[in-house]
């Protein structure tokens, strides 16, 4: 069968969005350009990624296309070049796969700075060589903050301080129109925290936890991070941070408010919020997502004798 495979299934990340998609099927040897685009409020360059549908083993990039994405209220149009770097190969898949993947990337240069404006309504617009047209339209979550703990985050410095071995409720306020929340949690200096402990760990490791809609405004750490990943990592790594983090370590959490297209465009597995049937947010000659996300960023450190503690307001 041949069909459009995203991110997810190809094994291919999109740089910009952060994003992992999952399957739309078309008909078997129909030829259809893909288009995988996810706006970021907090990002100085948006990127789209455009390529055909897979043809056996080969997908094909989309050169010369015009892409544009244009403020609906105002009339505001953000124009992409082709070029540049959106997405990534992750060597697993490789070693698994012998699809030859050839996207073509659009990029908007970073002097337009951070122009994705959150609870405002976008329309993509894709114009390829062969006179295919391709539309989808996004409404940004809205604003939101941190909630708890306190004090948490001000910038990119640390931001407070995590007793060892404790689990720490992390809490926001709601983003109107958001879908869902995606959490990801980077964890450096793991190697050498559980050493003493036997446990073999990488240096880094990234969890990934969910929030299922807009109400829902907390998530356990670390409790609630790693269902996703539980299959891809070593169990006695995860059963070592269950209860909380060894000392020496530091974490750099980010959730992300995400329209309904994202949500529907990664959904699948265990992940279905509205239930299993994926949608495309491209209508025209093609297929894919035009989803946004709204991030927020925080750091913390996990030290014995913590002195700025991560306060938790009830």
């Amino acid at each position: 069968m041949r069909g459009w495979k995203g991110a997810a299934a190809l094994a291919l990340a999109a740089a910009a969005g952060g994003c992992t998609l999952t399957d739309v099927t078309v008909a078997p040897g129909e030829d259809r350009v893909v288009v995988e685009a996810v706006m970021r409020s907090d990002a100085v360059s948006q990127q789209v990624l455009l390529h055909r549908t897979l043809d056996g083993r080969f997908a094909e990039g989309v050169p010369g296309a015009e892409v544009s994405v244009v403020d609906v209220r105002t009339g505001q149009q953000y124009r992409f070049d082709e070029g540049g770097v959106c997405y990534s190969i992750d060597p697993r898949y490789v070693e698994s796969d012998s699809l030859d993947f050839r996207g073509t990337c659009y990029v908007t240069p970073p002097t337009m700075g951070e122009w994705v404006r959150p609870g405002t309504l976008y329309e993509l617009r894709v114009r390829t060589p062969a006179g295919e047209e391709m539309r989808g339209r996004t409404t940004v979550p809205g604003v939101f903050v941190w909630r708890s703990p306190r004090p948490f985050p001000s910038d990119d410095e640390v931001s407070c301080e995590l007793p060892p071995n404790t689990a720490l409720p992390l809490a926001w306020t709601r983003a109107q129109g958001a879908w869902s929340y995606v959490a990801q949690l980077r964890i450096a200096g793991l190697r050498d925290a559980l050493a003493p402990q036997g446990v073999d760990a990488p240096n880094v490791l990234e969890l990934t936890g969910l929030a299922v809609s807009e109400a829902d405004t907390t998530i356990l750490l670390p409790t609630e991070f790693g269902v996703f990943d539980r299959f891809e990592i070593d169990q006695d790594v995860l059963v070592a941070i269950q209860g909380g983090f060894p000392p020496r370590v530091d974490l750099d959490v980010v959730v992300a408010a995400a329209d309904r297209n994202y949500v529907n465009g990664v959904r699948g597995g265990s992940f279905n919020p509205s239930g299993p049937v994926r949608v495309s947010s491209i209508a025209g000659d093609g297929v894919g997502v035009f989803g946004s996300l709204v991030p927020i960023t925080g750091r913390i450190r996990v030290r014995t004798g913590a002195v700025n503690l991560c306060q938790v307001v009830r």
